[in-house]
């Protein structure tokens, strides 16, 4: 797909009206310190310093929708309780429309809770998981309020998505409704459940993993064959099937017979949480706006790996997905000073130590892995540093840099103790670091805590960060490198 095709493809997302039905979680992470141990009874005491929230199940499809560009509607139920009213208005704040939720009075609002207890210089830990009781298949009044939703709201709409969590909202009078509505407004229907692929009997294209595809049907998906049968007994159920594969992409069966691949550009996943919810949602508006199921599939699977790329259950924005789309040639790890400054939050947020370190590295030798290596070591992610070919030429020399800045990323791209990459123009990546506030700021061997830059020590101080003086290897250096090639 070249970049026509695509722009012509994302430029409708905002033309069209999606709607969402199934399962509401509200996703709560509760961040915090352990003080001490209660002297009622022996129970650590759980000090909370922030709480954040995000709605989740088919909830996060819906947010992806949203973030895409499709006006959005959410068709589903909460309780009538506080954590109703917060996951409504998380709802609010990212442009999905919540009047189609029902309000079931005897029923909690489904909640899936994380604690994490940490320090600044020390990693958070998850001390305690809380949920509510298994959430059951609606029924009676809840139902029906359901279904009379969906048929409201079905003329107001271009396509339905239903994402089945737990099995409770997505049963089969509402599979019904939206099967006899569809029809009757030729609407497109795509649908992606946890364990029941199986019950979305006519629908234009389901999209579960392989995993899921193979508990629908009784096949246990082991390799391409099984994965082929699974694949040709979804297609006796509904229309089409992308089975997403992880970071081996997509396998489309169309409902013609013909079987394609469509793979994953590379990436560092970190964070798998809620990637299926993006997959679904960019491939059902792909479709929506006239896609082959093909480049449906690519789309997909490029807002997948916007998605798994960074920590925590994320939405991805439509212009994250054109930066994307016109990156082929730029390395994953490559972010731009903004980028790395939202993936830092939420890497704190998640209780990860962030470590730091710079320089020009020209040419790459024994003692940058070295060194590198022993950076990373002293917390769960690097992030790297390298100056711009201009501030090279700056420190260096104007013989220098050897490779270009582009061609410095990709190298140093490869290497797995590396975690993200930001190039700096600046002569000194202080006020890069004064963004970022990593924990660790790593310097080589040649230097003291006395004779670095007391500027940059002073500004990492200040916010609470530390200063690692990491050995490096005697006698390695890129200067002596060049000297070496120039003899």
């Amino acid at each position: 797909m070249d970049a026509e095709q695509f722009n012509a493809i994302v430029d409708k997302f905002s033309g069209i009206r999606m709607m969402v039905v199934g399962d509401i979680y509200l996703d709560e992470n509760i961040f915090g310190t352990v003080t001490g141990v209660s002297l009622e009874a022996p129970v650590p005491i759980f000090e909370v310093q922030e709480k954040r929230h995000n709605p989740g199940a088919a909830g996060n499809a819906a947010c992806n929708a949203a973030a895409l560009g499709a006006t959005t509607y959410m068709v589903g139920y909460v309780g009538d309780d506080t954590n109703a009213e917060i996951v409504r208005h998380e709802f609010h704040v990212r442009n999905v429309n919540t009047d189609y939720v029902v309000t079931d009075s005897s029923r909690p609002t489904n909640t899936y809770g994380k604690l994490r207890a940490g320090t600044f210089n020390a990693p958070a830990q998850e001390i305690l998981r809380t949920d509510t009781p298994s959430a059951q298949p609606i029924d009676g009044d809840t139902e029906k309020r359901i279904i009379e939703n969906v048929r409201a709201l079905a003329a107001q709409v271009d396509a339905i998505m239903v994402v089945d969590q737990v099995d409770s909202v997505v049963t089969e009078n509402v599979i019904a409704a939206i099967n006899e509505v569809a029809k009757e407004h030729d609407l497109k229907t795509f649908g992606d459940s946890r364990s029941r692929a199986n019950i979305f009997k006519n629908f234009d294209v389901i999209v579960p993993n392989d995993r899921e595809a193979g508990v629908a049907v009784e096949i246990d998906v082991k390799d391409e064959e099984s994965l082929n049968d699974a694949g040709a007994a979804l297609l006796k159920i509904a229309k089409n099937a992308l089975i997403t594969r992880g970071p081996q992409g997509i396998r489309v069966f169309a409902n013609d017979e013909s079987i394609s691949d469509v793979a994953i550009r590379p990436v560092t996943a970190i964070d798998v949480t809620g990637g299926g919810d993006t997959v679904t949602a960019a491939v059902a508006l792909s479709v929506s706006a006239g896609a082959t199921l093909v480049e449906a599939a690519e789309i997909g699977n490029l807002a997948a790996g916007i998605a798994v790329a960074q920590s925590g259950v994320v939405t991805v924005p439509i212009d994250q997905l054109r930066e994307r789309f016109g990156e082929s040639d730029t390395p994953d790890k490559l972010k731009s000073a903004e980028e790395l400054s939202e993936i830092c939050g939420r890497l704190r947020d998640d209780g990860k130590r962030i470590v730091w370190t710079n320089g020009c590295f020209d040419i790459l030798h024994s003692g940058h892995i070295t060194y590198l290596q022993r950076s990373r070591r002293a917390g769960d992610v690097l992030v790297l540093g390298i100056n711009s070919d201009r501030s090279v030429r700056a420190v260096k020399g104007p013989e220098r840099p050897i490779n270009d800045e582009r061609e410095r990323s990709i190298i140093l791209s490869a290497l797995a103790c590396i975690d993200y990459i930001v190039v700096f123009d600046d002569d000194s990546p202080i006020e890069l670091v004064k963004m970022l506030q990593p924990h660790v700021y790593a310097k080589g061997g040649d230097y003291t805590i006395d004779t670095i830059d007391q500027d940059e020590r002073k500004a990492v101080e200040a916010y609470g960060g530390e200063i690692h003086i990491v050995p490096g290897v005697e006698g390695r250096s890129t200067t002596a490198v060049v000297s070496q090639i120039r003899s």
